[in-house]
């Protein structure tokens, strides 16, 4: 009888170590992306691991363009620049769960509340954000200026509204792109008396004017900051490169400061040295120890910025389009994207040197952007993830051997999404861009 027991409880314990090492790597690896098809109207879905096309699931409104997660939970909003309304996808079986309509065609929507529930989706057509309760998918609040508009002046294109952002747990920002405006606005739940249901008011709190049109504000670890570097941040200004109506001006890092009176005061200027007539910014990332940000520019630079001394420690020739740089600190390099180049720029983040170039692209057949706004790096550091967008082709880069292993053609033009652990919806599992 006890010889029957420990046989059992030895099988037992040795099909517990069999499962667990068999959960193991599922659980580390199996990510899915999703990414806005422009031009076929649908997104398409890849298991990343396997490199294989799950689904392309249609979309109701017109053009997607990002795709973004809906705060932590299993669904995501097809980010439709053509049309007032962002579909909603259920992340699990990929059905479509229909329109969540909007009173503006929506920007972008990756900035999300956890504290309040609640995620913010700038406005594309109008300075205007959504704050979108994440659960019912509805609109609970409207934040900016409702009103058509198209930015004419900066660089960047003619898109009415910068990238939404949360300041801090109660306080976020609207980017009017026309007006050279960021505005600061408060929110607060207000209880409905005799009653438990409540409703959101928005208020307006300040604007700042800023020396061009601001694309984004910079995301930073606020786990590293004091309480008082808590409060300062940084935004980009993309520039200006047209001659007309007051000649042109450099892209710049604004370096913001919020007061404890519900102020936006703009606190310094760095601008990128080189000639404004031929150089435009949009995207900025800071750097993994906190203290350097690291910012491209579209004529072929990226350019390394101590942000307190406000110096340029390094120039790193890249390619076109230069913008976004996903930062692999396990292994001490940056992936810079050349939006309009065949090739990736690999940087070693010890010395802020350029490393390589490492083709992931054919020529442009489209007209469309060569790579992706959205990146990934694997659990492991293993491997960089993005689209050749014009090329419809999704590709690895293998960054111990530094080149690309494994391709995938899916057609159409890929251009901006999310990435997800589908075994750790957590803050942690999510993988994406501000984007364009």
């Amino acid at each position: 009888m006890k010889r029957n027991f420990y046989a059992i409880l030895f099988l037992s314990v040795m099909m517990m170590f069999s499962q667990a090492s068999n959960a193991g790597p599922r659980g580390h690896n199996y990510v899915r992306a999703f990414y806005g098809d422009k031009e076929k109207n649908k997104v398409v879905v890849i298991d990343v691991k396997r490199m294989k096309l799950i689904k392309k699931v249609a979309t109701k409104g017109l053009t997607p363009y990002p795709v973004d997660r809906a705060g932590y939970l299993d669904k995501v909003y097809a980010i439709t620049r053509g049309s007032s309304s962002m579909d909603v996808i259920d992340a699990n079986t990929l059905e479509n769960l229909g329109l969540l309509k909007l009173n503006h065609t929506p920007r972008s929507g990756e900035s999300y509340n956890s504290r309040l529930g609640l995620a913010l989706i700038a406005g594309a057509n109008k300075p205007l954000t959504s704050v979108i309760d994440v659960v019912n998918d509805v609109v609970v609040a409207e934040a900016g200026r409702d009103e058509l508009t198209t930015q004419t002046r900066d660089n960047g294109g003619g898109i009415s509204s910068g990238h939404p952002a949360w300041l801090t747990k109660d306080r976020f920002v609207v980017i009017d792109r026309e007006t050279r405006l960021i505005q600061l606005w408060g929110i607060e739940k207000l209880q409905i008396s005799d009653s438990l249901d409540y409703h959101w008011n928005v208020f307006l709190l300040d604007e700042m004017d800023t020396p061009t049109a601001v694309h984004h504000m910079l995301q930073r670890n606020a786990s590293m900051l004091s309480k008082h570097e808590k409060r300062t941040f940084y935004a980009l200004a993309e520039g200006k490169s047209s001659t007309e109506n007051g000649g042109v001006i450099a892209p710049a890092i604004l370096e913001l400061r919020l007061t404890a009176r519900d102020r936006l005061v703009l606190v310094d200027q760095i601008s990128l040295p080189g000639d404004p007539t031929v150089m435009s910014s949009h995207h900025a990332d800071f750097h993994p120890d906190g203290q350097h940000i690291y910012v491209g520019s579209s004529e072929g630079h990226l350019f390394v910025i101590n942000r307190e001394n406000k110096h340029i420690v390094s120039t790193i020739k890249t390619g076109l389009g230069t913008g976004h740089t996903r930062f692999v600190p396990a292994k001490n390099l940056a992936i810079v994207t050349n939006h309009h180049d065949t090739f990736v720029t690999v940087v070693n983040t010890e010395n802020h040197s350029k490393i390589k170039d490492i083709s992931v692209s054919g020529p442009k057949t489209k007209g469309e952007i060569l790579q992706s706004h959205t990146n990934h790096v694997s659990p492991d550091s293993k491997y960089y993830y993005a689209f050749a967008s014009d090329n419809g082709t999704f590709f690895e880069l293998n960054l111990k051997k530094l080149k690309v292993s494994r391709t995938l053609h899916t057609g159409g033009v890929p251009v901006q999404g999310s990435f997800i652990n589908w075994d750790d919806f957590s803050y942690s599992a999510v993988s994406s861009s501000s984007g364009m």
